[in-house]
């Protein structure tokens, strides 16, 4: 489809005056509208909107103003195929007298060094639209530049006009309408169809097309024609846009566009989107036109899914090739995928036997069999026993497509049974070519588990087997170790085939498995010369050259005149070699061969595979991850038993199954763990305490789990024992109070901004109002606030789990009494091409559950940011390093390692425990849990600490770029983090200051301290702490620094950690994953859908279990710090006093809001507040 418009862009001519650089192109065009002049002219009431109804316009952005004139709105420009890149579009006139609308771009950019668009509209009855351009072009590719202006000669500026009338039908005259309907096919396949601009055979009744350029006449039955021309296309959104005019007797419209657009919702099922513009032709009533029109087209759109959707498994005529069966999906999701140096065909060809034949690639099995009556096709079972755990498996063939490279198997039995219940467990095997020489193999493969503890050691599991077959089937397909250069220079004395007659002969060349290749013919002689040079790749199992002289025949076949054979083993790398061979059937013939070794053998991709760890079966896993952990451990032990491990940073290596993915750029780790930071033994009691009351806590659930009544008790089932149920936020998570108030108060308090730049703002939701007010007007009046979830946007997505990163606006209610509090004015969950949906507190009057889901999705996405960014990223591994610089350079009586030392207890110990289970190279438990999974989480905040500055981070500056002061001049109320948050830093920095003018005279003091600054150097530099100063020359600096380090130990990491189970525990509240995306279509989602998309209750205990175990209560508290007692008493006694004063005040607040029914927020009492990262 982009092609046509390509073709007919490419075969328009354009003026040479136009071509030069620098040349200013103008361009004019006039179209007969078909409704009025105030009509039409109705369209350029509002800027804005306007501009969203664009086609080609992408993520826009209102700068400065509010649609007069005046007004700058900035998108991306992206016309399929041809040049693209951000705009500015200033309104510069927009005059009612003479329907005149000019626009020009705001400032020169990639594309247009000027540009200036005008629209006039004329004529009453009907419109006469005339659109010129002016611009100069700052494309410096001069064919890109051509295709530039023809692109707007043949059909930008005719675009443009349609795409206006089409704004005023559908949004000014209501002649709209949208159809959506699945249909049991793959989405390539009806692209392939209706993406062919030639192709008509997707609409009913056509018989042939006829295509000039961008129009095309469709013919049908009965002697009736319809011309239609392309509008818009779009191969990488599957969307094809067509437009017809003035066709009162077929489809009785005067104006019609037919916008269609396809989604897959699996690989075999497609949704068809087609929403369809019109004007009637007779000028009747649009809601009595719509009656038949509606019901007309919708036999239409219905006859796509009779007519190309799949039968369904086990209906008549089904033929397993057309479609796989349908399977119940399970919750968790396992895939692997490589390479494999082969062609596609002869990959399948290998991989395709379902029985023993798959043992010559996939060797962790003893044996394998079909069983009876053996016959290899859908259906069959297969029977065989892993070598390792001597565990009996039993698998059925439930789709096989030869075509499509595709085969589905499903698990039945495993004897003896595994230690946890598996259910519904189906693989998918999908191989593409990468190229003629190249396949790409992928599994899948969905599952249900009884208990999810297992989730994360099943799919480490099944992995390592999906690999070992990969690895295996590469094994068959050796990659190149090797060249041999061969020149077959002559040959002497050749044997006659043909009597008396001379030969004709030629060479035939080939390793014993390669391409063959050939040398020109030698016309009528028995002593040839060919002098001919070929290279050919060497395999492993490459043994030997072989050639064969061949006799060129005019009739009939070739004749054979005899072969001659070298053994590679004979020649030597590097070294070129002559050789006369002799000629089986007589003769001699001349080679000189010359091979070429790589230094390094390319062998296949992977290591080798072994099996072993936790849940035995089906649990081959990289030796080389294994060997990483023991290496720890051994240093580990040995450091205990001997002088002990120094502290040293390590960096972390990437991943065998994403090596993409640049961990070492994270924060140093100080691996091997030194013997201090091992748990104290009351410590680990305590773990394992907790633990267990966890444990014990779950007797029962699933009696609880039969005895539930309300649609969310299913997921109260957790609560019981020692695990009590927060009961006000289970009565009240679903309001949009509470909703906003977690933000201010709850897990993550680092997201919310006051908005004071229009360009924040998505044009989609400027129209959202609170208290009466526009976005625009609560922003002039410091009452709008915003949450980009940006970060979410370079994810890689995981099968089965949905995300998105969205745009939460909200605003400062105000209430009586001179009150206010946080409320919601909208969300916007995408940021796609064209017009985004918004959810809002006024939508969910009419689409309650669709306003619900919305709000999940944005609390997943909160959680998986606040996890990986806030929580784990910037507290538990930024800090890391400072941890190991200290103990590196500092000596223990220097007074900053007095200062710091009792901030960074348990740190180290606590990161290692999380590298080796919450993240772990091997069985990360938080890799079934998320929605981004653990890749997709480490990938989110790698992108973010490239961007990240220590001191720009620091807990004030921070708020401070967010749009926060210790003044409150937000007006914001009840946003405790940042009131009890600038308490503590005060503090804090009052207890540092006095500790540093203690120990440092003046500034020259703290420059000549070498053991300070050899710290700096470590922690900046091998320690990857972006932003932390290489050099500390000032007590000021000295101070803020010292400050920020103990307040992120402290505070922030108490203030992102401890609330996890309050808000985490009761799942549907933030739900750290969901299943579905939002559903397309103008209707309401079912209440059973939203809740289907949650975790299953008897699959969420890990998120429970995590937040009970997170949000143990230190024992080591900020009031408990004596670091400057001994040396520095009067600075500990006034800090200590500070703190007690500051818990009073806080714990009075609290009681406060007790009365008043309010949430208390006790996370920053000193109190509370854990005097380092220790859990």
């Amino acid at each position: 489809m982009a092609a046509t418009l390509k073709q007919v862009v490419d075969d328009c001519k354009v003026p040479g005056e136009f071509l030069s650089d620098g040349a200013e192109v103008f361009l004019t065009h006039t179209e007969d509208m078909p409704v009025s002049a105030e009509a039409y002219w109705s369209a350029f009431r509002d800027f804005v909107e306007l501009q969203l109804h664009m086609e080609g316009h992408e993520n826009v952005r209102v700068l400065k103003g509010l649609g007069e004139v005046g007004t700058v709105v900035s998108f991306y420009y992206d016309p399929t195929d041809l040049a693209e890149g951000q705009r500015e579009m200033k309104l510069v006139e927009k005059d009612d007298s003479t329907r005149t609308w000019r626009v020009q771009e705001a400032a020169p950019n990639e594309l247009y060094k000027s540009y200036e668009m005008t629209i006039k509209v004329e004529g009453t009855e009907g419109a006469k639209v005339t659109i010129s351009v002016r611009f100069v072009s700052a494309i410096k590719d001069r064919t890109q530049r051509r295709q530039d202006i023809a692109y707007h000669m043949v059909h930008l500026l005719g675009a443009r006009i349609r795409d206006i009338l089409n704004f005023i039908v559908r949004e000014k005259m209501g002649g709209k309408h949208r159809f959506d309907l699945d249909i049991r096919c793959s989405r390539e396949k009806m692209w392939g169809i209706v993406g062919n601009f030639n192709d008509v055979t997707w609409i009913r009744e056509s018989t042939h097309t006829v295509v000039d350029g961008i129009y095309r006449t469709i013919y049908f039955t009965e002697d009736r024609s319809l011309e239609v021309r392309l509008a818009w296309a779009d191969s990488s959104d599957y969307l094809f846009v067509y437009e017809g005019d003035n066709s009162p007797d077929f489809l009785h419209c005067k104006y019609y566009r037919g916008r269609i657009q396809f989604f897959a919702v699996n690989p075999n099922r497609v949704r068809v989107t087609y929403d369809c513009s019109f004007i009637p032709a007779d000028d009747s009533p649009m809601e009595e036109f719509k009656k038949w029109f509606v019901g007309a087209l919708n036999s239409r759109i219905s006859w796509l899914e009779t007519t190309f959707s799949e039968p369904k498994p086990g209906e008549e005529g089904h033929n397993p090739a057309t479609g796989p069966p349908a399977f119940k999906k399970g919750a968790y999701s396992t895939g692997a995928g490589g390479i494999v140096r082969g062609p596609l065909e002869d990959v399948w060809k290998a991989f395709r036997p379902f029985g023993r034949e798959c043992m010559e690639y996939w060797k962790i099995y003893d044996s394998m069999e079909i069983e009876a009556p053996g016959n290899d096709v859908v259906g069959c079972i297969r029977l065989f026993k892993t070598s390792k755990t001597k565990r009996t498996i039993r698998e059925r063939l439930e789709w096989r497509d030869d075509d499509s490279h595709v085969e589905i198997y499903s698990l039945l039995s495993m004897n003896p049974p595994p230690p946890v219940e598996m259910s519904n467990v189906y693989t998918t095997v999908t191989m593409t070519a990468v190229d003629e020489k190249q396949t790409e193999v992928k599994f899948e493969c969905t599952f249900d588990v009884s208990v999810s503890f297992a989730v994360s050691s099943i799919q480490s599991n099944q992995k390592g087997a999906y690999m070992a077959c990969i690895n295996g089937l590469q094994e068959l397909f050796h990659s190149e170790v090797g060249t041999l250069e061969v020149v077959v220079g002559s040959a002497a004395d050749l044997a006659r085939t043909d009597g008396w007659f001379d030969a004709d002969p030629y060479v035939v060349v080939a390793v014993n498995d390669g391409k063959p290749v050939t040398t020109k013919v030698c016309r009528g002689t028995q002593n040839p010369i060919w002098d001919e040079r070929f290279q050919l790749s060497v395999t492993s199992r490459t043994r030997n050259a072989i050639f064969t002289v061949v006799d060129r025949d005019t009739v009939g076949q070739d004749d054979i005149m005899g072969t001659a054979n070298v053994n590679l083993d004979e020649l030597t790398s590097g070294k070129e070699k002559k050789m006369a061979l002799d000629v089986q059937g007589g003769g001699t013939l001349n080679v000189r061969l010359y091979l070429k070794m790589h230094d390094k053998p390319k062998e296949p991709e992977g290591e080798k595979l072994i099996t072993s760890l936790a849940i035995p079966f089906l649990a081959p896993v990289a030796q080389s991850e294994l060997d990483t952990i023991r290496n720890e451990f051994i240093n580990l032990i040995t450091s205990f038993l001997g002088p002990g491990q120094k502290y040293e940073l390590s960096y972390m290596t990437r991943l065998r199954t994403h090596p993409d993915v640049a961990l070492e750029e994270m924060p140093a780790a100080c691996v091997p763990m030194p013997t201090p930071e091992m748990f104290t033994p009351h410590k680990t009691g305590r773990i394992m305490q907790r633990l267990m009351e966890f444990i014990g806590s779950q007797a029962q659930i699933f009696v609880r789990l039969a005895e539930v009544k309300g649609i969310w008790d299913p997921w109260k089932a957790n609560f019981s024992g020692y695990l009590p149920a927060n009961e006000r936020l289970i009565e009240e998570w679903q309001k949009d109070e509470e909703f906003c108030r977690q933000y201010l108060q709850g897990i993550n308090p680092m997201v919310v901004a006051l908005c004071k730049d229009q360009s924040q703002i998505p044009a989609e939701m400027l129209g959202l109002k609170g208290q009466g007010k526009t976005t625009l007007q609560l922003m002039e009046e410091n009452r709008l606030f915003i949450v980009d979830y940006a970060p979410m946007l370079g994810v890689p997505a995981t099968p089965g789990k949905f995300f998105y990163a969205p745009i939460v606006l909200m605003y400062r209610e105000e209430l009586a009494g001179g009150k206010s509090r946080l409320n919601m004015l909208g969300i916007q969950l995408t940021r796609d091409k064209g017009k985004n949906e918004v959810y809002s507190p006024e939508s969910a009057k009419t689409h309650p559950n669709k306003y619900m889901f919305a709000k999940m999705h944005v609390q997943s996405a909160d959680n998986n940011l606040h996890q990986f960014l806030y929580h784990l990223g910037y507290t538990h591994l930024g800090m890391e390093p400072i941890v190991v610089a200290m103990h590196t350079h500092l000596p223990p009586d220097h007074p900053i390692h007095r200062l710091l030392l009792p901030h960074f207890k348990d740190t180290v110990g606590i990161n290692y425990l999380a590298r080796h289970s919450l993240v772990s190279r091997i069985f990360p438990i938080t890799d079934p849990m998320f929605a981004t999974s653990t890749v997709g989480g480490l990938v989110m905040f790698l992108n973010e600490w490239r961007k990240y500055d220590f001191m720009e981070m620091s807990f004030p500056e921070e708020l401070k770029r967010r749009g926060f002061d210790e003044a409150r001049s937000d007006g914001l109320e009840g946003y405790f983090y940042r009131d009890d948050g600038f308490k503590l830093w005060n503090v804090y920095k009052t207890y540092v200051t006095g500790m540093v003018n203690h120990a440092y005279a003046d500034d020259q003091a703290v420059q000549a301290d070498k053991a300070l600054q050899e710290f700096c150097k470590m922690t900046e530099g091998p320690g990857q702490l972006h932003g932390f100063p290489r050099e500390i020359p000032t007590k000021k600096l000295l101070i803020d620094c010292l400050t920020n380090i103990i307040f992120n130990s402290s505070a922030q990491h108490s203030a992102v950690n401890f609330p996890q189970y309050e808000y985490y525990s009761f799942v549907p509240n933030r739900p750290a994953q969901l299943s579905s995306p939002m559903p397309d279509g103008p209707n309401d989602m079912l209440q059973s859908a939203v809740l289907e998309a949650l975790p299953p209750p008897q699959f969420t205990a890990l998120q429970v279990l995590l937040s009970y175990m997170l949000s143990m209560p230190s024992q080591t508290a900020i009031t408990g710090v004596e670091a400057m007692k001994e040396v520095y008493p009067d600075v500990h006694e006034k800090f200590n006093k500070e703190l007690l004063d500051l818990s009073k005040e806080i714990k009075t607040r609290n009681e406060g809001l007790k009365g008043e029914g309010k949430v208390a927020y006790t996370y920053l009492d000193p109190e509370n507040v854990a005097m380092s990262i220790d859990i």
